[in-house]
């Protein structure tokens, strides 16, 4: 448990916790905490902040005097929603080293959009032991139910060992030359999981969980010192996600992805790394839904990131914007917002964020959406040049950005609104509609029908359409009801040599399946056909 400790008139514990991290949000393939050592607990203290003595200067609303803690590394003020926060500063002043430090501004962040607390982003203050804070307002009111939370995120051994060696996901996408002979795709920068710096377990963000697409990016930072050590940048992103969800009562971190000193990319909010998950890193609610927040590590108001750290967010950033198809520059609307593509927090809401130094490098010449637009200059390939002819009135905008598959047989692919695409070998196809049900319900390209090889097409019955597969063939059928069946292997051989939908055995009725004794059997309007289990197939008619 975290104290404040000391004798103060009026000072009230309102809360303390102490939660172990968790594994969320993985995927086959990925880092599970079974891949690292298991980090300390994390522990998050929360004290109220009272009213102001009277010899207090005449704007201060609130204070807390310095007071002696436990050990802790990160520090925020919240309180509750609804108070009118203009003119509003919260300072902390921190104790380390045996000396107390001078007063440190707190940038007031109200409503990340999602719900909760409102109150200040967060202060990484390396390694402290006491705590005062001091509220001005220049109203004279006081926000209701203030309060000051220290946290220390803990180490994980494998942090003490390896002085913060980051693991990263080495499924990210290499660069490849692709079957059509276009130039390489934007890979996906290599990104450490939530399993490996050890996130908690998210509690469970409402709707929309995620939006239709990402239409642009909005970058933050996190205040602090910015000569943190290589071995504390995942305790930071620990902390961070402590503050946000115990302090601010957010379902998860704010930011979709952080972003260290050292060129580190940390996978931030779970619900996928490739999706259009939801943030709180805007202060709007619409904003959040159609953007991918990226957190900086450190403070920025007079110093710009590291050049690994500018160079990792060129990565991140082109591989988002540039698998989406969409440009670095320009505007776009979100709600009652008219944003540059690549935009800073404070063009959201009335916040110094990113600092003026980062912010400045957003637009500069040579600088962030200079980089990312030569970043994704060249980039073309077969589904980018199909979803352009197809136009978004047909496909929908991007849900999931083209990457690579390497399940069934090596390829490409995209997932758009209303239809998926596909590149490989066999060439550039769409699959919608039924077909892209009946695909899903059998494990898509890594399944048993493996890449498409054409398009959706008629036959010679008006109420059948059918799309070819590596495997096999989904045929779809319009009876009282239009469904789509897959049939696949030497089943769909022998079905087509009958003469598919207009031969004996007449138009699909069921989906392909195992039966007893390992055989597979499709169903049609006048009989079946089984593949025994020797390999053999029977033809029954009725």
């Amino acid at each position: 448990m975290r104290l404040i400790t000391g004798a103060i008139a009026g000072l009230v514990l309102v809360g303390s916790t102490t939660y172990v991290a968790q594994a969320d949000g993985t995927r086959p393939g990925d880092l599970r905490t079974a891949d690292v050592q298991q980090v300390e607990p994390v522990d998050v203290g929360t004290a109220a902040v009272p009213a102001a003595p009277q010899e207090a200067a005449a704007d201060v609303v609130a204070e807390l005097p310095r007071r002696r803690t436990d050990d802790f590394n990160l520090v925020g003020v919240t309180w509750r929603r609804g108070f009118d926060d203009a003119g509003l500063s919260v300072q902390v002043r921190l104790r380390a080293d045996g000396a107390w430090g001078t007063w440190e501004e707190l940038h007031v962040d109200s409503d990340g959009g999602e719900g909760g607390r409102d109150g200040t982003e967060p202060l990484w203050a390396g390694d402290a032991d006491g705590v005062a804070v001091r509220v001005s307002s220049p109203t004279g009111q006081r926000p209701a139910g203030l309060s000051v939370s220290t946290i220390d995120p803990g180490t994980s051994p494998a942090e003490s060992a390896n002085a913060g060696t980051a693991l990263h996901d080495t499924s990210a996408g290499a660069v490849t030359q692709v079957a059509d002979g276009s130039p390489s795709y934007t890979a996906r920068p290599a990104i450490v999981r939530r399993s490996t710096w050890g996130a908690r377990r998210s509690s469970g963000c409402d709707s929309p969980r995620r939006g239709n697409e990402t239409r642009g990016v909005v970058v933050h930072h996190t205040a602090g010192t910015n000569s943190y050590s290589a071995s504390q940048s995942a305790s930071i992103v620990r902390a961070v996600q402590a503050y946000h969800m115990k302090a601010r009562d957010w379902c998860d971190i704010g930011y979709n992805f952080l972003v260290d000193r050292y060129g580190r990319i940390f996978e931030g909010r779970s619900g996928g790394i490739d999706k259009a998950v939801r943030g709180a890193h805007a202060g709007d609610k619409g904003v959040n839904t159609y953007t991918m927040g990226v957190s900086m590590m450190g403070t920025f108001s007079s110093s710009r990131p590291t050049a690994a750290a500018q160079a990792a967010m060129v990565r991140l950033v082109g591989w988002r914007l540039g698998t989406t198809f969409h440009s670095a520059t320009g505007r776009y609307r979100v709600g009652s917002h008219r944003l540059q593509r690549i935009a800073g927090h404070r063009n959201v809401v009335s916040t110094a964020c990113p600092g003026q130094a980062a912010y400045t490098w957003l637009g500069a010449r040579g600088g962030l959406r200079d980089r990312v637009a030569a970043y994704v200059a060249d980039y073309r390939s077969a589904i980018k040049t199909r979803a352009t002819k197809l136009t978004r009135s047909v496909t929908g905008p991007v849900k999931v950005g083209e990457y690579p598959f390497s399940s069934g047989a090596s390829g490409r692919k995209a997932r758009l609104r209303r239809l998926d695409l596909y590149s490989s070998r066999s060439g550039t196809f769409s699959v919608a509609g039924r077909f892209r049900r009946e695909y899903a319900a059998v494990g898509e390209q890594s399944g048993v029908l493996g890449v498409p090889r054409g398009r959706e097409r008629a036959t010679s019955r008006s109420r059948v359409r059918l799309q070819r597969f590596a495997h096999g063939t989904i045929y779809q059928v319009r009876r009282t009801s239009t469904r789509g069946y897959a049939v696949w292997g030497p089943v769909d051989a022998r079905y087509r040599a009958l003469g598919r939908e207009k031969g004996a055995l007449g138009a699909p009725t069921r989906r392909m399946a195992r039966i007893s004794g390992n055989r597979y059997r499709a169903w049609f309007a006048h009989g079946h056909i089984t593949r025994e289990a020797g390999g053999s197939v029977t033809v029954s008619r009725t």
